[in-house]
Formats: structure tokens, C-alpha cells, sequence
């Protein structure tokens, strides 16, 4: 990777033709270089500094020796004369630089570089040598532009040579700003979907710090950290990249440096391998998973089978049933066709929505599996939709009669593209329900590199996919099923019900999203969709009544779909009252609160829950509504704390990530002292009440 990046600099630098001048400074198009000594000679058997410093145009930035996602890092080569040798290069404290979906680690505005040259103690004094060395770097803002220099100085050779008046001034100023050693102890641990590294943290750093690992790939630059802090030690979870190999680590070395801008110096730290031999990094299901990718793609495949009787799932398949009930008797063909659309369908949606959830936290973005549905306006979407085949179903309006008038080729195949938008909609309604076995794969999805992260949700995709799959390949499949009638059409109507059941469920959540409001657009929405729909139906025959109709259709589609796209998310209060929680009278979550009540001797019982989650609904309807398990929380003194993910929340985020979990539900028994303790999915009444004493 680094050998490649190194050809393609060299191209450019001979196309872009950016050499200058031989002297000590050289100025090109977006920045200003300059090579300074910390004294006016060279001494026999001593080392100084060389400073490297550069002015750089504004907004523009050069890259740390461990470039990030992408970039190159400065290169000297230096002629020196013998007796006269150069040391490694001597960095700022990097920064983390946001390019898009990306990161790069580097530095703004005047950097200093510092150089070490040594001069052996035979050379002798009096001499005059001759010191060149050749500089590229690459500097980039909306675009990077490789730039070079070359740089000579001629140094006499003293014993005892004076300070540099530039020189001494910008290798002190750049010692000052430079990381500086770290004398306490470091320790790491490996899993396959994380990389922890923990110390005991430098008095003057807070949480807000970043690890600049000197290792390029170690790390994904652009995958948020997560700090956490035990008394003095902090721990620091990252993401591994592309050259992560835990079993070759041995030894990890970089910079931790704030990011909150106030203390710019950063720390040299090298990490040991810790003496338990690394493991997985959370207390919860990735914990249970070991690191095992076989092990998650097998939850990953099983959880995606049992989304199949989850409530939320339940009005898909039932429409997929009367489909096959329907077209069993009639064309096995068509039957296995769309049966393997179906599957495409759904795969599809996975993987949209998985590689939409994989890049926005590489670039940065605190987000879970569920993440589209923290949004007002995709949820009152996923409404309409659900809404509009309801009233499909119910026979408001019908759209293969029209699709048949198209063609006849097409109109052979006009449930072609049905089977497939009902594979896509089962994924739409499956969103909300993180079933048995599922918690463990989606948490290991985000921190796997994105090529296995994606393979997780592919075949989470496949499981939800392969009941039905398997029933469309299946030859007895005619002799099981009732042959189709005249109450085929009774049950169609009927299977409309479950499904506008979903679309209220929809709506509900928007209502605890965008608040009343929220709730009265998508109720005008909905309104104005079945207008349309029964206009669509009407505009079906012939004449100018038609054309208006499906004009109106039209307008009216746009007047449900306007209110709702401007959406925003609820107010201060709906986000972060407190109050009822089933039987329970609940706190909001609060990790300060946390520590608090533990230090006091108080345990905390903490919900991770979402209005759009059905399972979280189901049990907070059934367990946390019986008042004997609320009398038993209160026997023990046990705070219940509710952390509602409902909308976007960056604090809930990064403790689900703690825990390995990336989604919704997650129960969580935080003890006076010791561990957290995550409760097993599904929930029982009886695991909650061994867990809290009850």
C-alpha cells in the first residue's frame, strides 16, 4: 500500500514539475519551506535539530507520518557527507482531518518538523560540508497537489558552535509542541472486531482524546472511539482497519492527543500486550461471541429466520402467504421466480441499509442498526408505504390491471416486481425488531472490517429470506396448500387489517418523535394518500374525467408527503422527561447519575429501548408492567434508568457500543461495584429478577 502510494507521488511530482531552486527555502504554490540548525555549525560528536518548518496556504494541511485513509507523509533524502548521518523525523502532534466519509491525520497552518543530524566525533573541525537533501510532500484541501523542494546548506564544523537565531527559535518552540514521552504503563487487548487499549490518563487530559497509532491500517481513521474512564485508567475502543492482524501484535506505539483543542501536545505512548492475552472488548454478546466471525454469521443467518415471527414482520408474511396460496396450483415457475426475487428484494434492502449504516460511521457519525428510523420523516414513509398496501389489499385501488395493459410480455411477469418490493418491504417493517441472536452479529457488523461487517448483514438478509425461498423451491408445495377460490379475495381484505395495524404502529412512533404535530401531519397524510388512492382507481377509464383524476392523484400524493418531509425531531421535553416506564417510575439516562448512585452504594437497572422497537414495546407491556417486579426493584433500592433511542442520541449510542450492542433492546444491571452486567435476550421476568435480587 505504502509502495504504491510512493510510485504515484513520483508520478505527479514529474508531471506537476514543482522542483525549485537549491537553497534553504523554497517557496511553491501552496506553501512556503524552509530548513533551519538549532546552531550556526556542526559540532564533532554531538546532535542538533534541523527544522523543517513549512507555511501552508489557509484551509490546506500535510499529513502525519501515518497519513489516515489516505495521503502521503513527508519524505527527506538527504546527501550528507560521511562522518554526518540523519535521524528519523520528529512530527507535530497530528490532528484528526474529516475528508467526507473519510479521515486523514495531519497538520494546518505553520508546522515544524524536526530532524536530528548527528556528527560522528572523527570528523574534524575547521572543515566545510555540505548538507542537501531533497523534500516532498503532498498538500491537499478540496484537492491535493504534490509539491517538492530542494534544500542546501553549507555548515563549518566547530566545537563549540552558538545558537541559530531562527533555528534555536523554532526547534524550541517545536519541542514545546511536540509529543512528549509517557512514562506510565500501557496495556492492550485484541478481539477480531475491536482493538482496546488502556492507561493510566495524563493529569491534563480529559475524555476528549484521540490514539494516532503509528501502525498505518491499524485503525479505521474515520470510525469514532470510544473513551471510557475507571478511576485514572482510560480505555480507548477503535475500530481495526485494513492491516489489523491481532495475532502478529505484539507491541502498539503512537500519539494520544485532546481533541477539544485546548491542549495541542500530545504524549508518546507505547502499549504492551496485556497479561490476559486480549479477548473481546464488551461485557455483552459480542463478549459471547468470542471474536468467532463463523459464530456471528451463524447468529446473523438464525436471527434473520426467527425475524420471520417477530409482530412486526407478521403483515408481510402474511401477504406472501396469500401469494402462494394463490399461484400454487398454477405455475411453479413463476412460483420459484419470485420467490428468488423476494430474496433479492430483501438482500438489496440489507444491504442498503447496511452499507449506509458501515460509511456513515466511517465518517464519523455516531449511528445503530435501526438509524434510518430516528428519523421523523422516514418513519411516517414507512407508514404511507405500509398504509398504501393495506389499502392495496382491501381493494381501494389495484395496479396489476394497469401494468397489464403495457404489454403482453410484461404482463406475464407483472407480480415480478411485486415479489420483489415485498422482499423490500419486509425489510422496511423488520427494522424495528432486533430479535434472539441478532444483538451479537449487528454490534459486531460496525467494528468488523466493512467487508465482513457487510457479509453479516447479507446473510442476516438470506435468513429472513429463506423460509419462504425454501417453500417456493418446494415440489409438495401444491399438494399442501388449500387450493385458491373464491375466498382468496375474503382473505385478501382480511390480511389488510394486520397491515394497517403496522402503519398506526408507524404513526404512534412518529408521534413520540415529533409530538402532536408530527401526529397530526401524518393523519392529514394518510388522509390525503387514501384521497389519492381512490382517485388513481377512477382515473383507470377512459376519458377527460380520467386524465383530472389521475391528476388529482397526483397532487394529493404530494400534499401527504410535503407536511411530513419538513419534520423535525421533538422537543427538549418530549426527549428527556422522566415518568412512567410500565409499572415503573423511571429516570432518564444519565452516565454521570450512574456513577453517582454506584458510589452511594445504589444499583441501576438501565432500559436501552426505542419507541420504533417492537421488541422493546412488547416487554415493557408484559414484564416491566407488573407492578410485583416494580416492588422488587424498589425492595432493593434499584434505580430504573431509560435511555430512549427513538430519535438520534450520541450519548445512548456510544454506551450501546460499549456494551457491543449497535441496537435496541439492551438491558443492562449496573452493580454497586464490579461489572456491568448485560441480561440475555429474550427477557424473562425471572432473569430480571435474579439479576436485581428480586
Amino acid at each position: 500500500m505504502r509502495s504504491l502510494r510512493l510510485i504515484l507521488f513520483t508520478i505527479l511530482a514529474l508531471w506537476c514539475g514543482a522542483a525549485a531552486a537549491q537553497s534553504n527555502r523554497v517557496d511553491t504554490e501552496y506553501a512556503s519551506s524552509i530548513i533551519v540548525p538549532e546552531r550556526t555549525a556542526l559540532s564533532p560528536g554531538e546532535t542538533q535539530w534541523f527544522a523543517f518548518s513549512q507555511q501552508l496556504a489557509p484551509n490546506w494541511h500535510v499529513y502525519w507520518k501515518n497519513p489516515g485513509d489516505s495521503g502521503l507523509p513527508l519524505d527527506l533524502r538527504w546527501t550528507l557527507p560521511d562522518g554526518v548521518t540523519a535521524g528519523e523525523i520528529l512530527y507535530p502532534t497530528p490532528e484528526r482531518i474529516p475528508v467526507g466519509p473519510l479521515a486523514n491525520f495531519g497538520h494546518h497552518g505553520e508546522p515544524v518538523f524536526l530532524i536530528p543530524i548527528t556528527v560522528d566525533a572523527s570528523v574534524k573541525p575547521g572543515q566545510s560540508l555540505s548538507l542537501s537533501v531533497d523534500a516532498t510532500w503532498l498538500i491537499c484541501e478540496e484537492i491535493c497537489v504534490p509539491e517538492e523542494g530542494a534544500f542546501s546548506l553549507l555548515m563549518l564544523v566547530e566545537p563549540n558552535p552558538s545558537e541559530h537565531p531562527d533555528g534555536a527559535r523554532l526547534v524550541r518552540n517545536a519541542l514545546e509542541a511536540a509529543p512528549v514521552a509517557f512514562d506510565g504503563r500501557g496495556t492492550f487487548e485484541v478481539a477480531d472486531n475491536a482493538l482496546t487499549v488502556r492507561l493510566e490518563s495524563p493529569a491534563a487530559f480529559g475524555d476528549d482524546v484521540f490514539f494516532f497509532p503509528d501502525q498505518e491500517g491499524l485503525i479505521e481513521p474515520a470510525a469514532a472511539q470510544k473513551i471510557s474512564r475507571d478511576g485514572d485508567v482510560v480505555s480507548i475502543v477503535m475500530a481495526p482497519g485494513f492491516a489489523y492482524e491481532p495475532a502478529a501484535l505484539s507491541e502498539i506505539t503512537g500519539v494520544l492527543a485532546t481533541t477539544d483543542g485546548k491542549s495541542p501536545q500530545g504524549v508518546f505512548v507505547t502499549f504492551e500486550k496485556s497479561a490476559a492475552g486480549g479477548g473481546a472488548t464488551s461485557a455483552g454478546a459480542t463478549a459471547a461471541a468470542g471474536g468467532n466471525v463463523i459464530f456471528l454469521l451463524a447468529a446473523a443467518f438464525f436471527g434473520g429466520v426467527l425475524l420471520n415471527i417477530m409482530p412486526c414482520v407478521f403483515p408481510i408474511i402474511f401477504v406472501k402467504a396469500a401469494s402462494l396460496m394463490k399461484s400454487a396450483q398454477a405455475d411453479r415457475q413463476a412460483i420459484r421466480r419470485h420467490g428468488l426475487l423476494y430474496t433479492i428484494g430483501i438482500v438489496a434492502m440489507f444491504a442498503l441499509l447496511g452499507g449506509a449504516l458501515l460509511l456513515l460511521r466511517a465518517g464519523g457519525e455516531q449511528l445503530g442498526w435501526g438509524f434510518h428510523l430516528q428519523s421523523p420523516f422516514i418513519v411516517a414513509l414507512s407508514a404511507y408505504v405500509l398504509f398504501l398496501v393495506g389499502l392495496n389489499l382491501a381493494g381501494v385501488f389495484e395496479i396489476g390491471e394497469s401494468l397489464q395493459n403495457v404489454g403482453g410480455g410484461f404482463a406475464e411477469k407483472s407480480g415480478d416486481a411485486g415479489a420483489f418490493f415485498t422482499g423490500v418491504l419486509a425489510v422496511v417493517v423488520a427494522a424495528p425488531c432486533i430479535g434472539p441472536f441478532l444483538s451479537a452479529p449487528v454490534g459486531a457488523a460496525v467494528f468488523l472490517p466493512p467487508v465482513w461487517g457487510m457479509l453479516i448483514f447479507i446473510v442476516m438478509a438470506l435468513g429472513l429470506a429463506a423460509p419462504y425461498l425454501l417453500l417456493s423451491f418446494s415440489p409438495g408445495l401444491g399438494r399442501l396448500l388449500p387450493k385458491p377460490g373464491a375466498w382468496m379475495a375474503t382473505l385478501k381484505q382480511l390480511l389488510s387489517f394486520p397491515v394497517f395495524a403496522a402503519a398506526a404502529y408507524f404513526l404512534w412512533v412518529l408521534a413520540q418523535q415529533a409530538g402532536a404535530p408530527g401526529l397530526a401531519a401524518g393523519l392529514m397524510g394518510a388522509v390525503a394518500l387514501a384521497f389519492a388512492a381512490w382517485l388513481f382507481q377512477r382515473g383507470k377509464n377512459e376519458g377527460s374525467l380520467a386524465l383530472a383524476a389521475r391528476a388529482g392523484a397526483a397532487l394529493a400524493l404530494v400534499a401527504a408527503i410535503a407536511p411530513v418531509a419538513s419534520l423535525g425531531n421533538a422537543s427538549e421535553e418530549l426527549a428527556s422527561a422522566g415518568g412512567k416506564h410500565g409499572a415503573f417510575e423511571t429516570l432518564v439516562f444519565d452516565e454521570t447519575m450512574i456513577d453517582a448512585y454506584r458510589a452511594e452504594g445504589r444499583p441501576v437497572f438501565v432500559d436501552f429501548t426505542a419507541a420504533w422497537c417492537v421488541t422493546c414495546q412488547f416487554n415493557k407491556l408484559t414484564i416491566f408492567s407488573k407492578p410485583s417486579l416494580a416492588r422488587a426493584f424498589a425492595d432493593n433500592d434499584v434505580a430504573f434508568m431509560v435511555a430512549d433511542w427513538t430519535r438520534r442520541d450520541e450519548k445512548i449510542t456510544k454506551a450501546l457500543e460499549a456494551f457491543g450492542a449497535n441496537g435496541v433492546p439492551l438491558y443492562v444491571y449496573y452493580p454497586p461495584e464490579g461489572d456491568p452486567k448485560v441480561l440475555p435476550l429474550p427477557l424473562t421476568e425471572r432473569s430480571v429478577r435474579d439479576t436485581v435480587g428480586g
